[in-house]
């Protein structure tokens, strides 16, 4: 006869394999079709399961959302973490911008190079993420990923002491879109490039983001930053 601390481990298994079942069947279609093209009950579907669990384990499709983003990103935010800490420790008093670049990127493009159809859905939901205007997921303008971008800007305030705060944040913003294309994955830069240059080339795109990210941020201030102009 099973004991009643046998059955409550039992309980927790099966709740936790539903949930893993709920959130691949949402990442998969998320991805695909984007927030406001998936109902509760085509992920509840997917993951054949009753719709009511989804709203009693996640309540709204927001919290499903969220709790979709926040699957992956400790991983992603730990192996970052890890990367930057090492390069402060290894280049402590003599950052470079590129080596900050590189300690940032790289661990995000390791993470994307593991085949893996979850992963690949989760960079596309990442993309619409950070191209989705403020109220259309309700509460997705604060991510999981705020405080470790802060880690980040810190060590660039570091590496090129002559860049305002306002340059930084810009600089983030741009990488953020450049990453944002490059995890869509359209194919566009393939077609445009006659086959030359892949989408899914990760490893070419993290190597040409670093070097032209950090030669621009360096040249803007040799060439004595952003016109006072386009300052205000």
């Amino acid at each position: 006869m099973a004991t009643v601390a046998t059955r409550r481990r039992t309980n927790k298994a099966r709740r936790g394999e539903s949930q893993e079942k709920i959130l691949d069947a949402a990442e998969a279609l998320l991805a695909t079709h984007g927030f406001n093209g998936v109902s509760i009950k085509d992920i509840a579907t997917a993951a054949e399961v009753d719709a009511s669990l989804l709203h009693y384990y996640f309540a709204t499709k927001a919290g499903l959302h969220a709790a979709v983003i926040a699957r992956r990103a400790d991983e992603v935010n730990a192996s970052r973490l890890a990367s930057m800490q090492r390069y402060a420790e290894t280049a402590a008093g003599h950052f470079t911008v590129e080596g900050v670049l590189r300690a940032y990127l790289e661990p995000t493009f390791a993470f994307v190079r593991t085949p893996d159809a979850g992963r690949l859905s989760y960079l596309t939901l990442i993309a619409q993420l950070n191209s989705t205007p403020t109220g259309v997921i309700p509460g997705a303008e604060v991510t999981p990923f705020d405080p470790v971008i802060q880690v980040f800007i810190k060590l660039l305030r570091e590496a090129s002491p002559a860049s305002s705060d306002e340059d930084l944040y810009w600089f983030y913003h741009m990488l953020s879109g450049a990453i944002s294309v490059s995890w869509a994955r359209t194919g566009r830069i393939d077609r445009l490039s006659g086959g030359l240059c892949r989408s899914d080339d990760f490893e070419s795109i993290a190597r040409h983001m670093i070097a032209l990210f950090a030669e621009g941020l360096t040249r803007d201030r040799a060439g004595g930053g952003v016109p006072s102009a386009d300052r205000r």
